[in-house]
């Protein structure tokens, strides 16, 4: 594959002394400038006042720490500019005044780049383990079930105190896979054969000829084409034929009546094959998460929206703005997509999906897992967008660590899926039909 034709032997990295004009001092720092840290700031007031802060301060020039040293700390930069290192020279800066500084400037227990003071720069450490714990109160500190958390923008809005409402009543509109999808996925529960996963396919011609249409794409191709649902089950296995049908099956669950809404809709749907896209094929390029679950995992990412849209489409357009519908969708849409997920009897690795992929510093195993791929997914879908200055540095992140890759630079690992994007996007319109 090209991800190893890229591959570069792990050059030893330079050895350089590190230097401060200061050894570290225990240091507190005021809430407000710890609450801006990125996922730090996730964590109870109480916590963040009783967090062990330590600070150094270096000259120009002064190597605050090297690529490939083992770290035990979490680092960011407070003041000054520092300029991030690869091993081939290349990198990028990281200035105290900019949203860039709110990330670590490293958060593994191995150094990936070497950072170098381009000016006078005060640097601060905080424990390595607060960084799981963050991870943590990001999911117990949510909205729906804590009212302290509720961002200010929206502790007003009716709009959103009504979704929040209704969820908890459990009266929230939740979409129904068509019966086909279901009916398979309870069937697949039991000991079921080809010939009767094929009868259930056949109920619905219009997911029958999809199923078809996919194992004859860039996907599953062979040289023979494939002309019957029959074939195709036998082709693809029963478990991928379920993560297909499913996949397929979400299409018609993103619709409204509402003309606006409806454009709003299509644009998370459209979102959705892009992560999936890019989900199917970072499985593949790691040969350690099933692409087909990957492809799943990445359509379902998002899911909770869906029945914000839906309450929208309840209330009259006068009684919310659109910056209410999104910041609304922003809030809620994880803690919902569990929800709805759970309500599907999806398997316990997917129904966390939607939750785990909003906190780019998820690490709950060592190993690479299924929603490792989808928060890369995501993480790239954003590259060229308007968020872009808002993303963390690729490096940082535990999901891209355990690729297990690390010979590969963040920039060239972008291209790649850049270019892979592009052939997986071709492949998925048959889920913009």
């Amino acid at each position: 594959m090209f991800w190893n034709f890229l591959k570069k032997s792990a050059a030893k990295p330079e050895t350089r002394t590190v230097s401060s004009t200061n050894s570290s001092i225990s240091i507190a720092l005021p809430l407000e400038f710890l609450q801006k840290l990125i996922p730090i700031g996730d964590l109870p007031v109480d916590e963040l006042h009783a967090l062990k802060v330590t600070s150094r301060h270096f000259a120009p020039g002064d190597i605050i720490f090297n690529r490939g040293d083992s770290a035990d700390e979490l680092i960011y930069l407070r003041t000054g500019e520092v300029f991030l290192e690869t091993v081939n020279g290349s990198g990028y800066n990281v200035d105290a005044t900019t949203f860039k500084a709110c990330y670590p400037l490293s958060a593994n227990i191995e150094h990936c780049f070497s950072a170098i003071a381009k000016s006078a720069t005060e640097i601060i450490y905080l424990p390595l383990s607060m960084l799981q714990r963050s991870s943590t109160a990001a999911y117990v500190n949510n909205p729906l079930i804590t009212p302290k958390d509720i961002p200010s923008i929206l502790r007003s809005s009716h709009f959103f105190n009504g979704c929040c409402g209704v969820y908890r009543k459990d009266q929230l509109h939740v979409p129904s896979l068509p019966d086909v999808a279901l009916r398979l996925r309870s069937a697949l529960q039991k000991d079921i054969d080809i010939a009767d996963a094929v009868k259930i396919i056949n109920l619905d011609p219009v997911i029958s000829s999809k199923l078809i249409q996919v194992v004859n794409s860039p996907f599953y191709r062979t040289f023979n084409p494939i002309t019957n649902s029959h074939d195709a089950v036998n082709r693809l296995g029963l478990k991928t034929t379920q993560n297909l049908v499913t996949s397929i099956s979400m299409n018609n669950l993103f619709r409204s009546n509402n003309k606006q809404l409806n454009k709003r809709i299509q644009q998370l749907w459209q979102q959705s094959i892009q992560i999936a896209s890019l989900s199917y094929t970072l499985a593949s390029l790691s040969q350690k998460i099933n692409p087909d679950e990957a492809l799943l995992a990445g359509l379902v990412h998002n899911i909770g929206a869906l029945p914000i849209v839906t309450y929208a489409e309840s209330q009259a357009e006068s009684n919310y703005t659109k910056q209410e519908l999104e910041q609304t969708i922003a809030t809620l849409h994880s803690r919902i997509g569990m929800y709805i997920l759970k309500k599907w009897r999806f398997p316990e690795s997917l129904q966390q999906i939607p939750a785990q992929v909003s906190n780019w510093y998820h690490d709950e195993n060592p190993e690479l897992q299924l929603s490792d791929i989808v928060l890369l997914a995501r993480f790239h879908s954003q590259f060229g967008s308007t968020h872009l200055h808002h993303l963390p540095p690729l490096h940082t992140l535990p999901a891209f660590l355990k690729l297990g890759d690390n010979a590969l630079t963040p920039d060239m690992s972008l291209q790649v899926l850049h270019d892979a994007k592009e052939q997986i996007a071709r492949a998925l319109d048959f889920f913009r039909a």
